[in-house]
């Protein structure tokens, strides 16, 4: 996936927005944390985590989907609706659990922790489900 040349403007531009989705899903992540927004918690926090594994992968370069040699690449866009749908289903587990009128029986931390890996390991598993060894 790494070429010698520079980055082609597409790239450039795919750096920026993921940056900028990555800061505007943090500050809403922030908001939720502390407003105890626990959907929008899930959503913002999983995209994060799809977001991650994207920036760890190609740098943000890929906003959308690419074929290469070793597979598909997602993409940030994918990758953040992968992590919101792994964040969603971690607090739905959650929530189901306090569904007769008890309290949340998690810290913030550790449904943070807990919502943020699901993202990152979903979007990772979906791209290694469409990869192909190369020789």
């Amino acid at each position: 996936m790494s070429n010698d040349v520079g980055l082609t403007n597409l790239e450039k531009l795919s750096i920026i927005a993921t940056l900028a989705m990555a800061v505007l899903l943090g500050i809403l992540a922030w908001a939720s944390a502390h407003n105890n927004w626990l959907l929008w918690l899930a959503v913002s926090v999983g995209a994060l985590g799809g977001l991650a594994h994207e920036i760890a992968q190609s740098g943000g370069k890929i906003m959308f989907f690419q074929r290469h040699q070793d597979g598909m690449y997602l993409g940030s866009l994918a990758g953040m609706v992968l992590g919101a749908v792994a964040g969603i289903l971690v607090i739905r587990g959650h929530l189901v659990s306090t569904a007769n009128g008890t309290a949340l029986s998690v810290s913030m931390v550790q449904l943070d922790y807990e919502i943020f890996t699901a993202g990152l390991a979903l979007k990772g598993v979906t791209e290694a489900a469409g990869g192909r060894a190369v020789p």
